[in-house]
C-alpha cells in the first residue's frame, strides 16, 4: 500500500511518460536569418525601388536600332509626331531579357552542379517498383 502511495507522489520521469526514455529535448530555437542575406534582401529591395524610379522617369520615345532595321521619331518643329520607341519598354523589356537569362544559368548550374555531386543517381526518385507480376 506504501509503494502505491509513493509512485502516486512521485513525478513522472522519462520511463514512465512512455517516450523511450532518455534526456527531454529542447524546443528547436527559431531559424534567424544570416546578416549576408539581410544585406542581400535590403540591397534588392533598394535596387528595385531605383530601377521603378528611373524607367517612371524616362517614358519619351526614343530611336531605336535593331539587327534588322529600326525605329526613328520623327519630330516637326520639336514636337513629337510618331515614332520611336518609349524608353521605358525598352529598359523593362531588357530587364526582363537578363532577369531571364541569370535566372536560367543559376537554374543551369545548380542542375549541373547535383548531378556531378551525385552522377549515379541515387537522389533521383526510381519508379515505383511493381508487385506480382
Amino acid at each position: 500500500m506504501a509503494d502505491d502511495q509513493d509512485h502516486a507522489a512521485r513525478p513522472p520521469d522519462a520511463h514512465d511518460r512512455g517516450d523511450g526514455g532518455g534526456e527531454q529535448r529542447e524546443p528547436p530555437a527559431p531559424r534567424t536569418v544570416p546578416f549576408t542575406q539581410q544585406v542581400g534582401r535590403i540591397a534588392l529591395v533598394v535596387v528595385a525601388v531605383l530601377f521603378v524610379a528611373f524607367t517612371s522617369i524616362n517614358v519619351q520615345p526614343v530611336d531605336f536600332h535593331w539587327i534588322f532595321g529600326g525605329t526613328e521619331v520623327v519630330r516637326q518643329g520639336g514636337e513629337y509626331v510618331r515614332g520611336g520607341v518609349p524608353l521605358i519598354v525598352l529598359l523593362l523589356g531588357s530587364f526582363a531579357v537578363g532577369a531571364l537569362l541569370g535566372a536560367g544559368l543559376v537554374w543551369w548550374r545548380h542542375r549541373r552542379r547535383t548531378r556531378v555531386a551525385d552522377p549515379a543517381g541515387a537522389g533521383r526518385r526510381r519508379p515505383p517498383e511493381r508487385r506480382g507480376a
